[in-house]
């Protein structure tokens, strides 16, 4: 699922460099790690493996979208793995290939949880005004206000009671099936060769496309504006900068970047938009998040994101 992270301030508290995990090494020469390529190839592998039965059954995507209860189960399950293959492809890449560090490497980031309580608020709470501003701007262009600007994700919501699972099953899926592949594995490892903002922009890169599945089967065309993709590329992109900022001034805390993740699915909940606009807001936000990636580069090193030395990269 979409995210970002919207932070008061760019410098952040400081973790104490003795409490630096033990991540992998620069790669010589600015070489491109091979286990990152593999990882990228991988997680489109994944994918389209996932997406397979929509196209061997031909299944409308457009219909399932609007009617999904007649869909054959092997459907169903190959949409819901399409979530987790970013986290997939980083355990199997982790587990087997040379070099890759193996699993408990991977997943040591998970538990780096003493991280000073600023960055929590950060995580936790950024989202809310950014898309609260974003509500603001497009009222002040002389849209109409929605007619409530929080509310409390309830089974009296729009969807009913499955709005509930639903809720829960974006916060974990967009949380852990994707962050231990774009920033636990992707970003920590490419930033080694390429410095931390490049590796966020490459990674947004990434992140975008693969969240533009839909347009690749049937019937999933229909369901975007061409007003989708730009912003899809420039808001996820900002949100790959403004993740790799967390997790390094965190030194390398990828719990706090789940978090982030997760509380902006949840924000997205609570927030309200107006129903009469479904591609205004939605540019304004992603403005918003290249405005807030900009201010992170600028008070930044582009080789760590974070005021420290380049030696000092998580």
């Amino acid at each position: 699922m979409p995210a970002y992270k919207l932070a008061p301030t760019v410098s952040g508290p400081a973790v104490p460099p003795s409490e630096a995990l033990p991540l992998p090494k620069a790669v010589p020469g600015g070489r491109l790690d091979p286990a990152v390529v593999a990882w990228a190839v991988l997680v489109f592998a994944l994918l389209f493996l996932g997406l397979a039965p929509l196209y061997v059954l031909h299944q409308d995507l457009a219909k399932l979208n609007a009617n999904s209860s007649s869909a054959p189960p092997i459907v169903i399950i190959g949409i819901l793995l399409t979530a987790w293959t970013p986290a997939i492809a980083a355990l199997l890449i982790a587990w087997r290939w040379p070099g890759a560090g193996g699993v408990r490497r991977l997943l040591k980031p998970l538990t780096r949880w003493r991280v000073h309580v600023g960055w929590y608020l950060v995580a936790l709470l950024g989202p809310i005004p950014l898309l609260l501003l974003a509500d603001l701007i497009y009222v002040a262009l002389g849209g109409a206000a929605p007619q409530q600007w929080i509310a409390l994700p309830s089974g009296t919501a729009e969807g009913g009671l499955a709005a509930i699972p639903f809720t829960i099953g974006a916060i974990v899926a967009g949380a852990l099936g994707e962050e231990l592949g774009w920033r636990g594995f992707g970003q920590l490892r490419l930033q080694r060769s390429i410095g931390a903002l490049g590796a966020a922009i490459a990674i947004g890169i990434l992140w975008s496309t693969w969240h533009l599945w839909p347009v690749a089967v049937p019937g999933g065309l229909s369901l975007f504006s061409w007003t989708d993709f730009p912003q899809t590329y420039v808001r996820l992109t900002s949100t790959a900068i403004l993740y790799a900022w967390l997790l390094n001034g965190s030194r390398g805390s990828l719990l706090l970047v789940l978090v982030a993740h997760g509380a902006f699915n949840l924000d997205t909940s609570i927030v309200q938009t107006p129903a009469s606009d479904v591609h205004t807001i939605p540019i304004i936000v992603a403005v918003l998040h290249g405005l807030a990636a900009l201010a992170v580069i600028v008070a930044t090193n582009p080789r760590t994101l974070t005021r420290r030395r380049t030696q000092d990269l998580p």
